[in-house]
């Protein structure tokens, strides 16, 4: 088995980018905060997009980490929610923000790596009884 992908794709990297998109700024007498996520999702749609393609990273890096692909999916559609309730104006904006989807994905990551889910068996299941499916 190789040893954790490093550089960008090391955990500590990820974290790095989670805590940037979902968490980086307080918000004064509140203790809530913001990230770049909710600053560039303020631009209709194009801002969405690009905060979608920089969550996209962190599966990208689930997949060099070798997470299963059902918490792949998991955090593929944590990136949906994210973006399609982004595009509403103003109201998606801020619900976007409460939803924190990089941060939801981070934890998905982190959980699957120190559960040992260090080889993706998904499609390896062909003989088993559920047609090759984990349950959740």
């Amino acid at each position: 088995m190789q040893g954790r992908p490093g550089g960008i794709y090391s955990l500590k990297s990820l974290k790095r980018l989670a805590f940037l998109l979902d968490d980086q700024f307080k918000v004064p007498f509140t203790g809530y905060r913001l990230g770049w996520d909710f600053i560039i999702g303020l631009i209709p749609v194009a801002g969405d997009l690009i905060t979608s393609l920089m969550s996209l990273f962190i599966i990208l890096a689930a997949r060099k980490h070798q997470v299963p692909k059902s918490v792949q999916a998991k955090m593929l559609a944590n990136v949906g929610v994210d973006f399609l309730v982004g595009v509403i104006p103003v109201v998606g904006d801020f619900a976007d923000a409460a939803y924190k989807a990089n941060a939801r994905n981070i934890n998905l990551l982190l959980e699957a790596v120190e559960q040992g889910a260090g080889m993706d068996t998904d499609l390896d299941q062909a003989g088993d009884d559920n047609g090759g499916l984990h349950k959740s």
